[in-house]
């Protein structure tokens, strides 16, 4: 007999206008990608998994499965990622995300994109993976695009597909000391601003302004961003709260940055924007 078995595929995303100092957030997808594949398995009992942070997961688990499975399957959760975790590349929405989807597709024929993504981001703040909730995130690793949200009261307030020739050059940059991440909430009007830019769908221009203040405020290290700009980036900014730096190009662009970002001392990723949904199997 075939175990009840979902699969899901989640996307990562960059910042556009991070989200901590107003609330509201605007984000990009990417197209580097989680896979969370389900398996239950009648007539025993627990969780296996082959990665960390149990309360994350066990937690979505837990919202989503009714205790009757629970209590009569064996649940194992196999994730593959590209997404480096720990830089600001929303792999935790990712992961959520994608646990989240193949959760409810285990239970349910019907899915609703709503339900996914609030157990997702109620979870992450109930596991303290995140400061807001990251509903920005969520969205952009959810519905692909770009997505400007209200985290707080989890409102999506505009989405729309991006140029499919853009891509992004991310910069994992060694040994950079990050500062105090609260500090961000002392600049809520310049933040506002770069939201406002978004809003308009001035995005190049929201995006340089949140790469400017996040690197004034978190870590004085200039010299990739003025590279990138230097090098006719569309855009570039800390992803998240970083260290990742994220430069938006068109194609014909890519090597052309890249051999200019080698300078610096760091490891390089290079991904296409992502206009896809979220799926599961």
């Amino acid at each position: 007999m075939k175990k009840p078995t979902s699969t899901s595929t989640v996307y990562g995303a960059i910042s556009v206008v991070n989200a901590i100092a107003t609330g509201k957030g605007s984000t990009l997808g990417i197209s580097l990608k989680v896979k969370a594949k389900i398996t239950l398995e009648p007539g025993f009992t627990g969780i296996s998994k082959n990665f960390a942070n149990d309360r994350l997961v066990n937690k979505i688990i837990r919202t989503i499965i009714p205790n009757k499975i629970l209590n009569n399957n064996f649940i194992s959760i196999s994730l593959t990622s590209d997404i480096p975790a720990g830089w600001g590349l929303k792999s935790s929405s990712a992961v959520s995300n994608a646990i989240s989807l193949a959760c409810y597709k285990l239970i349910k024929e019907d899915i609703y994109d709503k339900a996914v993504l609030n157990t997702a981001v109620n979870s992450s703040l109930w596991a303290k993976v995140s400061v807001t909730g990251a509903f920005d995130d969520a969205c952009a690793c959810y519905f692909g695009g770009i997505n400007l949200t209200d985290n707080h009261y989890k409102k999506l307030i505009k989405r729309e597909p991006i140029n499919n020739d853009l891509w992004v050059i991310i910069f994992l940059p060694n040994g950079i000391y990050r500062g105090d991440i609260m500090k961000l909430k002392f600049h809520k009007e310049l933040f506002n601003h770069a939201f406002k830019l978004a809003i308009k769908g001035d995005y190049w221009r929201a995006m340089n302004l949140n790469g400017i203040l996040i690197n004034s405020i978190l870590y004085n290290n200039y010299e990739p961003l003025l590279c990138a700009i230097e090098n006719n980036c569309l855009a570039v900014s800390y992803s998240g709260n970083g260290p990742a730096i994220a430069a938006v190009v068109y194609k014909d662009n890519i090597e052309n940055l890249k051999t200019s970002l080698q300078n610096f001392n760091g490891k390089l990723i290079v991904s296409q924007v992502n206009n896809f949904k979220a799926f599961v199997e």
